[in-house]
């Protein structure tokens, strides 16, 4: 057994609260009020550990455990209702545990248990696979099972509970669509009624009616963006605005709905300069002009709302630009500027914006016409909170998308959600890293992230293949075990940004290599992010030449990509297992590029690693339903990633839900299936 590998905090990392109690326990009206859903976890070295067993008692009343008691059993006060344990008077239970994600590296156990205590107290029971048993509590490990409570592990449930970690339900398995303002649409209608408030009522276009509407639509947006003789120009450079709008966007949303897509992200709006990336934010409180007014918003927030489409802005609070009111105040008064500590400054007088040479100032990335603001501040805080609360107040939008948040203070972001959820719970905070940032993911700053080792896991397997099918698997695996099982189904997996080369471009513009990391997105558990385009082929090489005017005009479209796009995203909604069935085995085959992951139709994922306590650790309460599950109906999501054809055995016959087809047992290049047993 390598002990090494063996890891377990206690803390919200690795035991943490899903629900909270209703009461304050077992002695109250009603006891059962006293239970929350709990979730423990243990990380160990892949492939070494064969089961672990969860093991928990109550930490206070332990010494009146019946095996503890010294006292004649007719003697014994009697348990309390609803407290016994088979019978007996004792708080001892087992749990088993399941092996929920393994990356190669580090294989990932929980146990997701219903707890009524003040104070929990827990220990592990590890089996390698060579029968070897170790017990693990308060980072000790012993050859026999430890008996004081302190020997064990602690978890004070009304602590976790409140350190709950919500997450709003409307986002999980959402498809997002990411728009560029400026290079999306040209609207030409006047705004109607934009002064009403925004609300989240009204009534979804019937299907029957949303086609014809959704091509009219496209229709309209073609002719206005042909009217621009820059629309389609390539490639894009960074000073070329194409002067899409809010309008445009409204006039688009029967094509968003159509698409099937339940949010909007949209790039910064608000007041800047010349650039039309509009990250140098002078004015957050004003939208720019050129993009719309306040009024557009609200209609476009209202209008989104009656097709269930919710609405992001994107939040520039790392800096600003030079323009921005603090900032200009620096520039006239230098030291003696009150809003010299906003941001990080130390020399006077600061480098002039067209010195070639690094800035004498902290900026974004730096670039002098951007600089850092000093979000350590509390009045720079103070001031953001208040932007932030404003737009869900007056426009009504759903939450923020944050440029640059893993370099902004952590005291910032805790401030914020509980800001944010004051005004509106079900608000979402997600945030632009480009790496795995589970510190911010902790149910306290932010909701989700921006998937970059998503997209760099897809981009290595599909486009460069570099990595093989199993190290596919290890990377997804990475993520879907070290992250909070609320967050999962909320991560914001993209393939392409306005920051990044078109993935298509990745893959050499190799439209079946493309269709492939399209099927892997949208089959994935999580909010899948079409940048605005993507639908249609839509290609172009890095920052700025991804930011080409959307093809409304046929002719500038790859045929047949729209319908992959619509297809793959009404499938995981019509059948959700695909994206939340519980994963009963997932399948590498180097050799043929093959990734296969088999989903109950019958068993969702967040139930899977929910136990009742067993009597001994040989007996499973949840054998039989267990059973029916692993052998029951079953959705296998197939990646082949191959330019050759190949043999796939056993599931001759079986509907291919993506195609609709039966599938014949042969696998074409590049082929995305999701073969059902029923």
């Amino acid at each position: 057994m390598h002990l090494s590998g063996i890891r377990h905090e206690m803390d919200h990392r690795f035991c943490f609260a899903l629900s909270r109690s209703k009461s304050c326990g077992t002695f109250s009206a009603n006891p059962q009020d006293g239970f929350a859903r709990f979730v423990i976890r243990i990380q160990t070295a892949a492939n070494d550990i064969a089961s672990v067993t969860l093991h928990t008692e109550d930490k206070y009343l332990h010494y009146y455990c019946a095996d503890r008691l010294r006292m004649p059993e007719d003697q014994r006060p009697q348990a309390p209702e609803g407290f016994p344990f088979y019978g007996r008077w004792s708080t001892a239970q087992t749990f088993p545990m399941r092996k929920y994600s393994s990356d190669g590296v580090h294989d990932f156990f929980e146990a997701q248990i219903d707890i009524n205590t003040i104070c929990l107290r827990y220990y592990f029971e590890l089996r390698d696979t060579n029968g070897a048993v170790k017990y693990y509590g308060d980072y000790q490990f012993t050859d026999t099972a430890p008996e004081n409570p302190e020997r064990m592990f602690d978890c004070p449930q009304t602590l976790r509970e409140d350190m709950l970690f919500d997450t709003p339900d409307w986002a999980k398995n959402r498809v997002i669509y990411q728009i560029f303002p400026t290079a999306f649409a040209i609207g030409d209608t006047a705004p109607t009624n934009a002064s009403a408030p925004a609300d989240t009522t009204g009534t979804v276009s019937a299907p029957t009616d949303l086609h014809a509407e959704a091509a009219a639509a496209r229709e309209r947006l073609a002719a206005s963006a042909a009217r621009n003789p820059e629309w389609y120009r390539t490639p894009a450079t960074g000073t070329m605005n194409l002067h899409g709008n809010l309008r445009g966007i409204i006039e688009a949303l029967p094509h968003i709905q159509e698409l099937g897509a339940g949010m909007i992200y949209l790039n910064p709006i608000f007041d800047s300069p010349v650039t039309p990336h509009k990250y140098d934010t002078y004015d957050y409180m004003h939208i720019e002009p050129s993009i719309g007014t306040e009024d557009d918003l609200r209609e476009l927030v209202r209008e989104a709302h009656k097709r269930d489409i919710r609405v992001i802005l994107d939040g520039v609070f790392n800096h600003t630009s030079r323009d921005f009111f603090a900032f200009k105040d620096v520039l006239a008064h230098g030291r003696d500027s009150k809003y010299w500590d906003w941001y990080w400054l130390n020399d006077w007088p600061l480098t002039d914006i067209s010195t070639p040479t690094q800035p004498n100032y902290k900026t974004f990335a730096y670039f002098a016409y951007m600089p850092k603001l000093n979000m350590s501040n509390p009045e720079v805080q103070d001031y953001f909170i208040n932007v932030c609360c404003h737009w869900v107040k007056v426009a009504g939008i759903d939450g923020w998308r944050m440029d640059v948040a893993d370099e902004i203070d952590h005291v910032f972001w805790k401030r914020l959600r509980t800001a944010l959820h004051a005004i509106n719970p079900e608000t979402i905070i997600g945030a632009e890293v480009w790496h795995p940032a589970f510190d911010f993911l902790e149910g306290d700053e932010w909701d989700t992230v921006m998937n970059y080792h998503f997209l760099k896991a897809v981009k290595r397997f599909v486009a460069t293949g570099e990595l093989t099918a199993s190290g596919f698997v290890d990377q997804i695996g990475f993520m879907r075990g070290m992250l909070h099982p609320n967050a999962w189904p909320i991560m914001w997996n993209l393939l392409d940004s306005h920051d990044t080369m078109r993935f298509q471009r990745v893959c050499g513009d190799d439209l079946d290599k493309y269709r492939l990391a399209v099927g892997i997105q949208m089959l994935s558990t999580g909010m899948p992010i079409v940048y605005y385009g993507d639908e249609y082929g839509l290609t172009g090489d890095n920052d700025p030449d991804c930011r080409r005017g959307m093809p409304w005009s046929r002719e500038h479209q790859v045929p047949g990509m729209h319908d992959w796009f619509s297809r793959l995203i009404a499938l995981r909604k019509s059948e959700p297992a695909i994206v939340d069935g519980e994963v009963l085995s997932t399948t590498a085959d180097d050799s043929r590029g093959l990734v296969m992951i088999a989903k109950s139709l019958i068993a969702k994922e967040a139930d899977a690693s929910h136990v009742t306590p067993v009597e001994r650790t040989d007996m499973d309460a949840y054998a039989a339903e267990r059973e029916r599950i692993a052998n029951g109906p079953r959705v296998t999501i197939v990646y082949h990633n191959s330019p050759e054809t190949h043999e796939l055995q056993g599931f001759d016959g079986q509907l291919d839900l993506v195609s609709g087809e039966r599938f014949n047992g042969t696998l074409k290049p590049y082929q995305v299936l999701a073969l059902s047993s029923e």
